[in-house]
């Protein structure tokens, strides 16, 4: 092997070579992510509007999962009445919910009922949202209940969405899998998703993530 390559010359001429290849090839690649996430995030804005502007119009039904948790061993603990046995919002999912509520009032947007499974995280979200949140055990969690009920819990929940005829919007709060049996998509921590009733069925307008961030 030639002396060149082992000599401290040698392999600073190979060192900056590579630079210069690692810098030509970096820097149209880091613009175009920087396009890129340019036009996601303009994107997610305008989508975000789309829905803000449905919510305005008054008559939707709005699927919220309760905001940020610490997953733990026993959040599928309910303890009614007793909050302290359960799993709760953490100072995150606090913080998150009041946010929630804040861009809703800064919307203009009209709230009717709020209706919340009987879990405290999810009627704490209410509260700290919206003010105020109503209990009822058809929006409990699945796993928490007989396959029959848990059936008989989602068709409840449906039939709640495909009834809605009011200027204001429902609010239900709920869990994970309840809203992913419903819109076929995954719920984040502070998730919600606007449906618009049509007659016997629904349709899903569109969802707000930024909530769960």
């Amino acid at each position: 092997m030639p002396s060149s390559l082992h000599s401290g010359s040698g392999w600073e001429r190979i060192r900056r070579l590579s630079e210069g290849n690692w810098n030509r090839w970096m820097g149209p690649f880091l613009l175009s992510v920087s396009v890129w996430l340019a036009f996601s995030s303009a994107g997610a804005l305008a989508e975000d509007e789309k829905v803000w502007a449905a919510l305005k119009e008054g008559g939707k039904v709005i699927l919220l999962r309760h905001t940020h948790v610490v997953i733990q061993e026993g959040i599928g603990r309910l303890a009614p009445g007793n909050c302290a046995a359960e799993i709760n919002l953490s100072p995150r999912g606090v913080e998150q919910a009041k946010r929630l509520g804040e861009a809703f009032h800064a919307h203009g947007i009209a709230i009717g009922e709020v209706l919340a499974s009987p879990f405290c995280r999810c009627l704490d979200t209410g509260r700290l949202a919206f003010g105020r949140a109503t209990a009822v055990p058809y929006l409990l969690p699945p796993g928490l209940v007989s396959d029959p009920q848990a059936a008989s819990n989602e068709e409840r929940v449906m039939q709640e969405i495909r009834n809605h005829r009011s200027p204001s919007n429902l609010v239900m709060i709920t869990h994970d899998l309840n809203i992913a049996h419903i819109v076929f998509e995954p719920a984040e921590m502070g998730d919600f998703y606007v449906l618009q009733p049509e007659g016997d069925d629904f349709t899903v307008i569109g969802k707000i993530h930024r909530f769960a961030q």
